[in-house]
């Protein structure tokens, strides 16, 4: 499921507000540069994401070529893409 800009800005946002909140973060540098890396580093997780997931469709797709037709799709690419952000020691 593709996550749309404005979902991952209210997410970063919610996520400093809990933060503040709770006291359990002091900025040393303006708020809003926070905001900017912590936006960057979603972003970037996000993409990193995708490319395991074409990976794991590319492979999906060249396993199933000869492969019972029976088998669930949905399961071995999930299967397929742990394995690849296993080895790449990406946390999904």
């Amino acid at each position: 499921m593709r996550i749309r800009q404005e979902q991952v800005e209210r997410a970063c946002r919610l996520i400093l507000e809990g933060l503040k909140q709770k006291k359990l973060i002091t900025f040393k540098v303006p708020e809003a540069k926070v905001y900017q890396k912590l936006l960057d580093t979603f972003q970037i997780n996000l993409k990193e994401e995708e490319q395991i997931d074409e990976e794991a469709k590319k492979i999906l797709e060249e396993r199933l070529e000869n492969s019972d037709p029976n088998l669930d799709r949905q399961k071995m690419f999930l299967m397929i893409k742990r394995k690849l952000a296993q080895d790449k020691g990406f946390i999904l």
